[in-house]
């Protein structure tokens, strides 16, 4: 049984080309053929939603049968791997399986863009070389770090590939744990964390821990305790950014209806959801903020000016994501619809 470090706090543990011209007519006097009237390109996949800049909304792709076979396919291999993998699959140093997510690439397209319809704002504000991305766990599920490791790939594809931190009750969960690691979730610690901030990706955290995705759904949105700062620690030390996420659709999308015990599957409580671990076709809606102000690294010396210091930020950046929740849920139209 490993030894649990976590708690509450994952740390403290183009343009277009130019049409050629029409050959000249014959000399017997009869005229070409007219070329048949094409129709016109489809818009791109990223444009600016009521003028709002930044914005970047799923393709208006048409849903078909190839498309969902596809994900049903995908979603099976996804099992497969969760309940274990064999001994010839190669793993990056974190537990990553690039064959795997190659092969879950239909499923990711089919519930990023069919499904849950994700519209992402403020992608530009992610800085290149590093930077910890602190959002909120939405769903009884932890699937919120796949959908946002897809936002940061489509939205800012010259990122390298981003990676999001799993505490450890869900890391070591059995078939979920093995499956999210080897999508690309890392386990939450400070050396994984550190390691991946030097390599200039965008890290992502989310200081609710299980907590978050713990919550009933009459508490939806109400946001839990960030921890003790740890992810503050991680940023002042290696001097990258903090950005707060805020994510909304989540939370009905797997809404949380009850716990029943599962002690004996070695995790704190299976959660009941409407339909198990099938989500429900919730809109999604992530944006994220304009980097937390930070001071020096010098300036917070001393254990109490640090521990001031500390608490300033988390609050901080509590308080912006609370703040986005709020407006992303005043301007949505409908949970399913808009």
């Amino acid at each position: 049984m490993p030894k649990r470090v976590l708690g509450n706090d994952p740390f403290l543990r183009g343009a277009a080309e130019r049409a050629p011209a029409p050959p000249p007519p014959p000399k017997g006097g009869a005229r070409p053929a007219r070329p048949r009237a094409t129709a016109a390109p489809p818009p791109p996949a990223t444009q600016a939603a009521k003028g709002t800049p930044g914005t970047v909304a799923p393709a208006a792709a048409p849903l078909d049968l190839a498309a969902a076979w596809g994900a049903l396919r995908a979603a099976v291999e996804a099992i497969r791997a969760g309940v274990g993998s064999a001994a010839d699959v190669e793993l990056d140093v974190y537990g990553g399986d690039a064959h795997l997510q190659a092969a879950v690439a239909p499923l990711a397209e089919f519930l990023y863009t069919h499904w849950f319809r994700v519209t992402v704002e403020g992608a530009e504000h992610v800085p290149r070389g590093g930077a910890l991305l602190v959002a909120n766990h939405a769903g009884a599920l932890p699937i919120d770090g796949p959908i946002l490791h897809q936002a940061l790939k489509r939205s800012r594809p010259d990122l390298p590939d981003s990676r999001w931190l799993v505490e450890d009750q869900v890391f070591y969960a059995p078939v979920l744990g093995t499956l999210l690691n080897r999508l690309g979730g890392v386990r939450a610690s400070p050396d994984n964390a550190t390691r991946l901030l030097g390599e200039g990706r965008p890290v992502l955290v989310f200081p609710e821990g299980i907590q978050g995705i713990g919550k009933p759904f009459r508490e939806r949105y109400r946001l839990k305790r960030f921890g003790r700062g740890g992810f503050v620690k991680l940023a002042l030390r290696t001097g990258v950014s903090i950005l707060p996420v805020a994510v909304v659709g989540g939370e009905e999308s797997l809404p949380l209806l009850a716990k029943l015990p599962a002690g004996f599957l070695g995790m704190p409580y299976l959660p009941v959801t409407p339909l198990g671990p099938v989500p429900l076709p919730a809109r999604w809606f992530v944006r994220i903020g304009a980097p937390i102000p930070l001071p020096d690294r010098g300036a917070a010396k001393g254990e109490v000016a640090t521990l001031a210091v500390l608490e300033a930020i988390v609050e901080r950046t509590r308080r912006s994501i609370e703040e986005m929740l709020q407006k992303l849920l005043r301007a949505r139209a409908g949970v399913f619809s808009g």
